[in-house]
């Protein structure tokens, strides 16, 4: 299947530290997809603090802050202790479009830390501790306000290649429709690799959304490019998406919230977890 690849002409953006000009480029969507989807611009605020709002074409996200929870647990283990702790970084926010319907959206991430403590092997020669960090797991549910019939549900059920990359499998479904969810970007042969080439210029990378095989909607996090942003402007911060115009308003309505959540998780100026 070919891929369809929009570049955009301006702007170039100057490094100014190196002297080095980027170009904007954007992410490698199908040609289905290209030819008959709206373009839905990004009109965001930098910001500080997890109060925030921000526009996806029609549709105006309103962003709760963010909550956080800790849960512990000890282990013993014959050479030491080992302490596993569950981090959980949740956010909710609301969609609202041109027509009377309101998306909510809660979602939770969950990551958990393991720190061993390893017993002395002799007297007075104590071993360092080590600590380690890893994803494991993420979810996001959708309901339409003041009907609770039907919930969608965004969750990672696979994690795949370098977490630099940030490759995703995602699932979006109400239990009866199921809509897989691909990492793409602008470069699908980018040498991350290479110190040289990734400090130049890393490729745009975003999302693109599949109905039983047919490409519905695209969402771009990072353009890949420097960028120089200035407080209290709106701007896109790189984002931006695509939208079949074929699909119906409340269809419409679920990708877009879908769309806002992975630009809050991912987006380097917006996110809203880490």
């Amino acid at each position: 299947m070919k891929l369809f690849q929009i570049i955009l002409c301006m702007p170039v953006f100057l490094l100014q530290a190196k002297g080095i000009l980027t170009c904007q480029e954007n992410i490698m969507i199908n040609d289905s997809l290209a030819t008959q989807a709206s373009i839905l611009e990004v009109d965001a605020e930098y910001y500080s603090g997890n109060n925030q709002k921000f526009t996806m074409g029609e549709y105006s996200i309103a962003v709760e802050p963010e909550m956080s929870g800790i849960y512990s647990k000890t282990k013993e283990k014959l050479m030491g202790e080992r302490i596993v702790t569950d981090v959980t970084k949740a956010f909710s926010f609301s969609v609202c479009g041109n027509t009377t319907d309101t998306a909510e959206v809660y979602s939770e991430e969950v990551y958990r830390t393991n720190i061993y403590h390893p017993n002395a092997v002799l007297e007075n020669f104590l071993l360092e501790e080590s600590t380690s960090t890893k994803f494991k797991s993420f979810a996001a549910w959708i309901t339409f306000k003041g009907d609770s019939s039907t919930t969608w549900t965004l969750y990672v059920p696979e994690r795949k290649g370098n977490d630099n990359k940030f490759i995703f499998e995602m699932l979006l479904t109400d239990g009866v429709k199921y809509i897989n969810v691909t990492s793409v970007s602008s470069d699908m042969y980018f040498d991350y690799s290479h110190p040289l080439k990734s400090m130049l210029k890393m490729p745009a990378m975003g999302f693109e959304f599949f109905d039983n095989g047919k490409s519905i909607c695209a969402v771009q996090y990072d353009t890949g490019a420097a960028n120089s942003f200035d407080m209290g402007q709106k701007q896109s911060f790189g984002c931006k998406a695509w939208m079949d115009q074929q699909l119906d308003p409340k269809t419409r309505l679920v990708m877009a919230s879908a769309m806002a959540m992975l630009v809050l998780l991912r987006n380097p100026y917006m996110a809203m977890s880490e």
